[in-house]
């Protein structure tokens, strides 16, 4: 059948019902019938009305599934029951005897209708309900189980002789006479088929709500509510409770089952279920508590003072006050047992975020904080596993679950965190049954992303103050051995400079010396052999002159600092190998440091260059570069070479035969003494 015509059908069936409830209650009321008070007579006939309703809204949204036959049938039936015993009554006692079919309605509605009716409900609906279908075949035996309850009740019923229930003047026209003991027999065999199929219908259910993930266990959960709330009405009967109450609980909590049905099955994602049975757990605890104790003072103290059955004005102000003080511990008592009995062991959503903000007031650090927001997460909405994401200032990520060996990789929601417009990271949550998160829980769970927010931002700025803090003592540390290899160096060189000096020129000025006595003395003897010595060791002085000089220029050449950078190394070159070029000598001038970092590594790095080589220089606004092709092996001294240029602020960095290096402009450049560059090469 397609769609369209099934919610026709339904929604003529519900018409049909609303017609004959109407009808019938119409013609009872104005008719004088007398046939039952407003109460049993209206809340049948609304109850219907709502069942055949939610049948019609099911056939229009789901039109395979069952139920909605279902309850399009059994609200049709109610109402058609009512009516029929209305028009059967309206022909034997209002003078409407000539009117058709009146013997056949009475027989129809003489009750055993409700056996179909009472199946249908308490077996088909928790069989079908929610899909429509069995939880599997095997459990189609209920079913089976249930039309044989309705086939051995229905002939006991509706072929037992003698009155009719709902006319008792008018006798059973299909009654088989003589044939009692065996429909009564019939009758008592079919509570065998009830109770079989009405507990492997409630089993049914129960194996459905363990199994249940998503929005079926939420369905279920309504359909429980509402299913609990029904079968209030019914066990206050005979309990001694006025009837004026039970009234009202059965025009309260009757309909509560249609309703939970209604939602269940069409509007179960805009209410949150656990809230809902949070609050009516405290409510109707706390209404039979204040009933108990007021009734229990005003009635048990009244009968122990003899004035039982009396008005008493003081007792029942002194009831009104012990109510009033035992009213905020006994709602604040309840409402942790409901919230347990809810929520299990996790907190409510309100605990979960005051907790959250009172342990965030102080905590900045990383480690604390990721691991709190991830523990507040899962215990809020009861998740198997939650996941913190921190997106940090460099763009890596800091990833924290809870616990820490979940393994999950799907999370079934995710919650983009941020603050002032700017993503901070997100919360994911993960359950084991893949259930979604109800209103509440998404909103609590939002509302935790809005506080992490702030958490998130103040955690990044001591996350990126406390990298910082690192670098800067990474680079402290650095910078003091660095220094301190420059004075290793530097007393290393004043050590070769002295061994240089005292194995060389000083060894060449004591002969000299020694050489110009022994000239002292030969002068006075042989004047010709004492001029020639003269002259010998004059030639021998500008050569230990020239090596001195050769010494200075290594410690730090004039010419540098007079000229600059390329003539400095232009003049260097061409006294140890002209044919090495240099590239880029226009450059302008920079602070003697610099130049003098650079002057230094061009020098160090050719020494002992073997084969073509050459300098590059190139100048910008905010630096310098440089690059020495064709060098040698640089050994210990790369180290040394780096310390300089790294003072400075810059890099350098050497492939095996290319040594390149790039110094920039800083206004803070430290100035140290040229002396401190000392030369490596003699």
């Amino acid at each position: 059948m397609r769609a369209r015509n099934a919610a026709r059908i339904a929604w003529t069936a519900a018409a049909l019902s609303a017609a004959l409830g109407i009808g019938g209650l119409f013609v009872d009321r104005l008719g004088g019938l007398g046939m039952s008070p407003l109460v049993s007579s209206a809340y049948p006939m609304i109850w219907a009305l709502s069942i055949s309703l939610i049948g019609a809204l099911v056939m229009s949204r789901q039109p395979r599934n069952a139920l909605g036959w279902v309850f399009t049938l059994v609200g049709l039936l109610i109402n058609f029951d009512f009516a029929g015993s209305v028009y059967a009554a309206f022909t034997r006692t209002a003078g409407g005897g000539s009117w058709p079919a009146g013997l056949a309605l009475a027989w129809l509605t003489a009750g055993w209708l409700w056996i179909p009716i009472s199946a249908l409900l308490v077996i088909f609906v928790p069989l079908l309900f929610p899909t429509g279908r069995p939880l599997s075949p095997r459990w189609r035996f209920s079913a089976w189980f249930g039309i044989g309850f309705i086939v051995l009740a229905g002939i006991g019923n509706a072929l037992m002789p003698g009155p009719l229930s709902n006319l008792p003047r008018i006798n059973n026209p299909l009654g088989l006479v003589g044939k009692a003991p065996l429909l009564t027999s019939l009758e008592n065999l079919s509570v065998i088929p009830l109770l079989i199929a009405v507990v492997g219908a409630l089993a049914s259910l129960v194996v459905r709500f363990r199994r249940a993930k998503g929005q079926e266990r939420q369905q279920l959960k309504w359909f429980l509510y509402g299913g609990v709330l029904f079968v209030v009405p019914f066990l206050m009967h005979g309990s001694g409770i006025p009837q004026q109450i039970q009234d009202w609980a059965l025009a309260l909590f009757i309909p509560a089952l249609p309703i939970s049905i209604a939602i269940a099955m069409l509007k179960y994602r805009l209410y949150d279920i656990d809230l809902v049975i949070n609050k009516s757990l405290v409510f109707g605890t706390l209404a039979v508590f204040i009933t108990a104790v007021y009734v229990g003072i005003v009635v048990g103290i009244g009968a122990l003072a003899g004035s039982a059955g009396k008005p008493n004005l003081a007792l029942s102000i002194f009831a009104t006050a012990i109510v009033a003080v035992a009213f905020h511990p006994a709602r604040e008592r309840i409402q942790r047992i409901a919230n347990r009995l809810v929520y299990g062991k996790r907190a409510t959503p309100y605990e979960v975020l005051a907790d959250f903000s009172e342990r965030m007031a102080s905590v900045l650090s990383m480690d604390e904080a990721l691991p709190r927001m991830a523990d507040a997460a899962a215990r809020g909405v009861g998740a198997e596993s939650a996941r913190i994401c921190l997106f940090l200032p460099d763009g890596s990520e800091r990833v924290v679950s809870r616990p820490v060996a979940a393994g999950v990789e799907h999370f079934d929601r995710v919650f983009p965190v941020s603050y002032r417009g700017a993503p901070m990271g997100d919360i994911a949550v993960a359950r084991a049954t893949s259930e979604p998160l109800t209103r509440a829980e998404n909103k609590l769970l939002t509302d935790l992303a809005a506080q992490a927010g702030l958490v998130m931002h103040n955690v990044r700025l001591t996350a990126e103050l406390q990298t910082r803090l690192a670098e800067i003592s990474s680079q402290a540390a650095q910078l003091r051995a660095s220094r301190q290899r420059i004075v290793a160096a530097q007393d290393d060189e004043r050590r070769r400079l002295g061994e240089t000096i005292r194995l060389g020129c000083e060894q060449q000025l004591s002969r000299i010396r020694d050489e110009l006595k022994a000239a002292d003395t030969q002068l006075a003897t042989d004047a010709a052999a004492a001029v020639a010595v003269l002259e010998r060791l004059t030639v021998e002085a500008t050569s230990v002159l020239e090596e001195l000089r050769e010494l200075a220029r290594g410690i730090y050449p004039p010419v540098l600092q007079d000229e600059g950078l390329a003539a400095a190394l232009r003049i260097h070159l061409r006294r140890i190998d002209p044919s090495i070029a240099i590239q880029g000598a226009r450059i302008g001038r920079y602070p003697s440091e610099i130049e003098a970092a650079i002057y230094f590594c061009c020098i160090e790095a050719l020494r002992g260059a073997n084969g073509p080589a050459a300098v590059q220089l190139g100048g910008r606004d905010d630096g310098i570069d440089f690059a020495i092709s064709g060098c040698g092996p640089l050994d210990g001294r790369l180290q040394r070479m780096e310390d300089r240029v790294e003072a400075l602020g810059g890099s350098l960095h050497f492939d095996g035969r290319t040594l390149g290096g790039s110094i920039p402009l800083r206004v803070e450049s430290p100035r140290p003494s040229p002396t401190a560059y000392l030369a490596t090469s003699s």
